[in-house]
């Protein structure tokens, strides 16, 4: 997100979260009715360099759930040509839904697709959108089956 003060090096491969604070004011201020936005960024579900730590499946889980949790919007970056960690990652997402859903919290989720360029993006923009929600349904059978 363009005007945050968030580290960043090559790729995904921070192991936690970054929040920060923005100060919002005018007539955003009057139309949310608070005075700060916080803005979580966690930037490694399913990072490739930290898929072989024992463990990192959890990590993931749990803090999608905490940042899910936190939220009252959340967006969800996918920026994969790889249709696996796409899966991934929405297997991820779906199991933090599930388990907010379980507590009464009803979360509201964005899904960023953004690998399309070109002329034929409307187009490519169409199909990807197809592609993500039949990817999204079968995600949402599999994490509901194992959450049984």
């Amino acid at each position: 997100m363009f005007g945050l003060q968030f580290a960043v090096s090559s790729g995904r491969c921070t192991r936690g979260a970054y929040m920060q604070l923005i100060k919002i004011t005018g007539n955003l201020q009057l139309g949310l009715g608070c005075g700060y936005i916080t803005v979580i960024d966690t930037g490694a579900l399913k990072a490739p360099g930290l898929s072989e730590i024992n463990g990192s499946y959890e990590h993931d889980n749990e803090l999608a759930s905490l940042v899910i949790g936190l939220s009252d919007v959340t967006l969800i970056n996918m920026a994969m040509e790889n249709s696996t960690e796409m899966q991934d990652v929405l297997l991820i997402v779906v199991h933090a839904v599930i388990r907010m859903r379980e507590v009464g919290k009803r979360p509201v989720c964005y899904f960023v697709h953004q690998n399309v360029s070109d002329v034929a993006a409307h187009d490519q923009n169409i199909r990807g959108c197809k592609h993500l929600l039949e990817q999204l349904d079968v995600m949402t059978q599999a994490a509901a089956k194992m959450e049984k």
